[in-house]
């Protein structure tokens, strides 16, 4: 079993106040879970100053899951979509004007139960295709920006949820895209279902493999 890592501002596993409240509503009530819908997001990736960066967006207040965080561009499949890694690529097209990639599936996470969005969501990592810039296109973010992974959690931790911390965390291992793309290779593609912890200060999640999973 692996204890939990730290994050520059606490636990990288941290749950935000809205989504502990809402954790606190489910359970305390006799809701019954949502099922997942399928979905995409992808890490866009290139090589700066010696080091490897990645492209996020800043979600719109106004938007119903995740609004205010901080994330990757992605989205739910559509039924054109011919498999998983396509939505990977259309979200991205849509979102940033960003086509040609190579996706890589990194890991693969479930929405915890107590959120009425609920989503299956797969994180792809690809390389920025030469002579492209992505650009913000749609209206789901209001802010884009390109960063180091370490640098993100510094800066942003206390505005992501736990997957997107938690890769951030996986990604600041590597020292370049090439790094991060090899060991995308390798990687367990099980579904990560997070537990959340309520008593916990602050309330956060866990995964399989933590000393605290609850079972």
């Amino acid at each position: 079993m692996t204890e939990p890592p730290p994050g520059p501002r606490g636990d990288v596993r941290a749950l935000p106040p809205a989504f502990a409240a809402h954790a606190r509503d489910f359970y305390a009530g006799e809701a019954v879970p949502a099922a997942p819908r399928k979905a995409a997001t992808v890490l866009l990736l290139r090589d700066a100053d010696g080091s490897v960066e990645v492209f996020m967006i800043r979600r719109s207040a106004t938007m119903a899951f995740a609004g205010g965080l901080y994330a990757f561009p992605g989205g739910a499949a559509e039924p054109s979509d011919a498999d998983i890694a396509a939505t990977a690529a259309r979200e991205l097209e849509e979102e940033t004007g960003v086509v040609g990639i190579a996706p890589r599936a990194w890991s693969r996470w479930v929405t915890p139960e107590f959120e009425p969005r609920r989503y299956d969501t797969w994180f792809y990592v690809a390389a920025l295709p030469g002579g492209q810039e992505p650009a913000n296109l749609g209206s789901e973010a209001d802010r884009t920006i390109w960063v180091s992974p370490q640098a993100g959690l510094d800066r942003f931790r206390d505005m992501m949820l736990p997957p997107t911390a938690v890769t951030l965390t996986e990604l600041a291992e590597h020292p370049s895209t090439a790094s991060v793309l090899s060991a995308a290779l390798g990687r367990d593609l099980s579904p990560i279902l997070p537990k959340v912890l309520l008593d916990a200060d602050p309330p956060r999640m866990a995964i399989r493999g933590d000393a605290d999973y609850p079972g």
